[in-house]
């Protein structure tokens, strides 16, 4: 009946099951396995001898639950309680992890992992034998007899056998992958880890840390630093708890370089000893290293290929303009990005171009990874009559009718929004029809955007660049012309700029900012002044709120409105320091209309109000597309609820990981959708790595080159910021290196010395907005997120480079960020 990892043999594994067999098999190649043992499959069938086939004819009928409820209420005979006792007790009568090991579980065929329930911080006697029950109940839970009957496995027959695991109280643990997921070949592994148990990476419960590793020699290719935001700890006595990671924590790599290299050489023993690529959990309790589990990578080889390669610069600009504007989209994201880039797309054909259709350019596998294969877009024929035909449509609109514009759309939005507030009580199909229509909103007002404000904007901007460069005036570019402008971005700017001087003057901005994460409104609503702040901040949100960290993935993320902590996040960064005023103190347009020819000056003032008004349009359409989103959210939400309180779905931020065409499935037919979350929640950290790769990056020794963007040059401390979550790190003066920027980034410019951007260009917002401030701006950089947090570096934003400090240099503490991995040592 008891059967301990040292004992199990390569025949028992029908006594034991998969995970129980791998844990034996590794235990006897000498890996590191915290001790454990497992109650076999011949209880199981002990247990419930007599009502095999009444489960299985349960299951077949849809009553998964009665099956389980039979399962919970088996007696135990005195001699298992008895066995298991002691076997607890011998194994130290601490906290163990109970996890049920299926026949059927880790089969190279079906990645059946994540089908039963496991148990973690189980205490007590009692408890682990109600944990042992749990499990064999599980293996009849609704998401179990679905992914069983998809595989084609039978359900009567079945037996479960139980694992009872030493738990190790982690430092830090996480996930590694002997093949990389996003090269797909076995010359370099992939880690992902933060701090506590391995729970909050496998279950894509936090942003890890990520890093990619050569084996030989062993190397760091790359580091992305990730929030970590919570960490799981096994209780004393029993159970987890979740604790909010400290700040300094979450800024620092989460693993040693002397721990990913031991890691390195234990992924190579685990597959040396499987002779497969293997998908393995890892743990580190000090200095020792755990093994807490091994099975065969079952992803498909197309599923490890990143996006589709690219050859020319065209198609590199356009390939990283689409990693700009939709960082990281979730499954369900897809259904936006196809809304807003497929109006893109259209308009190339509108303009007589041929372009791939945007289901084709991002596209979206069974694993929930997306992928980007992009093809240069090919002129024709009508091209020489559509081209001009539409950028006439659009200089013969004026873009001083936005407020009437904005007016139609907000009666479109009004309507929505009543629709909105009645959906609880609405049909499944009302409810999809809701998050249609608010899309659909979104893609007629990309349209307008593109047709009215953008195109119309590359006409005059290219008439202001020719007019400047006549007045000779080389330090002013045409997107200069956008300082001062009123628009939103710059509306809700001045407003947080206001926000935090009403708090430093109600004496509550030491609570914004010392305030731990996540705690903010929390810490306000304890004093009388911190609740009247709040009513202001209430008021701000109202008119702002709409808001979000990425403003084109809807469905993974919030707006300020909806979790008000992530705004406050934005306000702890602007009270941290002294906001610098925008650079401009004299009108740009003035002086080059001083320099330039009389007869041209009308014609400049004219184009430059012409090219204003279209900046507000531009502006303006952006937080339009995020209130319908906003309301598109609420029909989500909505659909979410509903498939958990019918079992479809464990929790509600789950709805993540589904297409939308798979949500509307899910809501007609009623089946259960666990299984394909699990398995898309393992696969994010690989999914985010393959979304963010831009294949090989230049080498350039100790220079990183990326695009110039704002002129002028800066000696600063690295400060990687990667989400929103991260902005109360910046501090005065320091360079801000990110991945991407949107609006909602806009006031750490006026902290920050310096920007540096894996992505976006010399039009892109992060441009305009540095310029305005009077910074170095460097963007498209690729990979300036791997640089380490306190380098210090000098940002060209004339060259477009990226420099390391002197010292840096001399002490050779940052070399490797620019200089070829593959060249020496495990490097930082």
């Amino acid at each position: 009946m008891i059967i301990w990892f040292d004992e199990i043999t390569p025949d028992d594994g029908a006594r034991v099951g998969g995970k129980a067999a791998n844990l034996g098999a590794c235990r006897r190649a000498g890996l590191p396995v915290p001790p454990g043992f497992c109650v076999s499959t011949d209880v199981y069938r002990e247990a419930t001898r007599g009502l095999s086939r009444v489960l299985a004819a349960d299951a077949a009928r849809g009553r998964a639950a009665t099956a389980r409820e039979r399962i919970l209420d088996l007696p135990l005979p005195d001699e298992l309680r008895t066995l298991v006792a002691e076997a607890y007790e011998h194994l130290g009568g601490g906290p163990v992890a109970v996890r049920s090991s299926a026949t059927a579980e880790d089969l190279a065929e079906a990645s059946f992992a994540g089908q039963q329930d496991t148990y973690l911080g189980v205490t007590g006697i009692d408890a682990v034998l109600d944990a042992m029950r749990r499990c064999w109940a599980s293996l009849w839970t609704d998401r179990a007899v679905d992914y069983r009957h998809q595989q084609g496995i039978e359900d009567d027959g079945l037996a479960l056998a139980v694992v009872v695991q030493a738990m190790v109280r982690a430092d830090t643990a996480g996930v590694l992958f002997t093949r990389n997921p996003v090269t797909g070949d076995d010359t370099s592994m992939l880690v992902s880890g933060s701090y506590g148990l391995g729970e909050s990476v496998v279950g894509a419960l936090v942003t890890p840390d990520t890093f990619t590793l050569s084996r030989k020699p062993v190397a760091v290719l790359a580091r992305e630093i990730g929030g970590k935001e919570t960490r799981i700890d096994p209780m004393p006595d029993g159970g987890t708890v979740t604790s909010v990671v400290p700040a300094a924590d979450r800024a620092r790599a989460s693993l040693a370089d002397e721990q990913l290299q031991r890691l390195v050489e234990l992924g190579e023993r685990v597959e040396q000893h499987y002779g497969a690529g293997q998908d393995i959990e890892w743990a580190f309790v000090g200095d020792d290293l755990f093994l807490l589990q091994a099975r065969p990578i079952t992803t498909s080889a197309e599923a490890l290929e990143g996006h589709a390669p690219v050859k020319g610069r065209l198609e590199h600009t356009l390939r990283d303009d689409i990693i700009e504007h939709f960082p990281a989209p979730f499954p369900l994201d897809l259904y936006a990005v196809h809304h807003v880039q497929g109006v893109v797309q259209d308009l190339m054909g509108t303009a007589g171009l041929r372009a791939a259709p945007v289901s084709s350019l991002v596209s979206g596998d069974d694993e929930g990874v997306i992928r980007i294969s992009v093809t240069r877009p090919r002129p024709t024929l009508a091209m020489a009559t559509r081209f001009p035909a539409l950028l006439t449509r659009g200089s013969r609109h004026d873009p001083a009718a936005w407020p009437s514009e904005v007016a139609a759309y907000r009666h479109q939005l009004d309507k929505l929004a009543e629709r909105a507030n009645s959906c609880a009580s609405a049909s499944d199909g009302a409810v999809l029809a809701l998050v249609r229509d608010a899309l659909a909103h979104v893609a007629t007002i990309t349209t307008d955007r593109f047709i009215h404000y953008l195109a119309p904007m590359m006409t005059h901007r290219n008439l202001a660049s020719w007019l400047i460069a006549l007045a000779r005036v080389k330090e002013t570019t045409p997107e200069d012309l956008y300082a001062g402008v009123a628009h939103k971005t710059a509306e809700i700017t001045a407003a947080i700029n206001g926000l935090a001087t009403t708090a430093r003057e109600a004496g509550v901005a030491s609570t914004i900012v010392e305030a731990p994460q996540g705690s903010v409104t929390t810490a306000l609503a304890a004093t009388s002044e911190g609740r009247a702040f709040g009513a202001v901040v209430d008021g701000f949100l109202a008119d702002h709120g709409a808001r979000t960290a990425r403003l084109y993935l809807p469905f993974s993320n919030r707006s300020w409105r909806e979790d008000p902590e992530v705004f406050y996040a934005l306000l702890a960064a602007t009270l941290r320091g002294v906001p610098l005023e925008p650079a401009h103190d004299v009108d740009p347009a003035q002086v080059v209309e001083q320099r330039l020819p009389r007869a041209l000056r009308r014609r400049w003032r004219a184009n430059t109000a012409r090219l204003r008004a279209l900046h507000v349009g531009r502006e303006g359409t952006v937080y339009l597309i995020e209130e319908f989103f906003c309301v598109a959210r609420i029909g989500i939400d909505e659909l979410a609820r509903r498939l958990v309180s019918r079992r479809q779905l464990d929790r509600a931020d789950d709805i993540r990981f589904l297409y939308f065409h798979e949500v509307e499935a899910a809501v007609a037919d009623a089946r259960p959708r666990q299984a394909v979350v699990a398995r898309r929640r393992r696969r994010r950290g690989a999914a985010e790595a393959i979304w963010w790769d831009r294949g090989k990056v230049a080498d350039g020794g100790h220079v990183l080159q990326g695009l110039p963007a704002s002129a002028g040059r800066a000696v600063g401390t690295v400060r990687v910021i990667r989400s929103p979550e991260e902005f109360h790190l910046l501090q005065p003066g320091d360079i801000l290196v990110c991945p991407y920027t949107d609006p909602t980034w806009t006031p750490l410019f006026a902290l920050a010395g310096g920007v540096v951007a894996d992505s976006g260009g010399p039009l892109s917002h992060a441009a305009i907005v540095a310029r305005e401030y009077g910074i170095p701006a460097v963007l498209g950089a690729g990979r300036a997120t791997a640089l380490p947090d306190g380098a210090r570096v000098v940002v060209d934003g004339s060259a477009g480079t990226v420099t390391l400090a002197a010292d840096e240099m001399r002490s050779g503490s940052a070399q490797s960020r620019f200089a070829d991995p593959a060249a020496g040592k495990l490097r930082t």
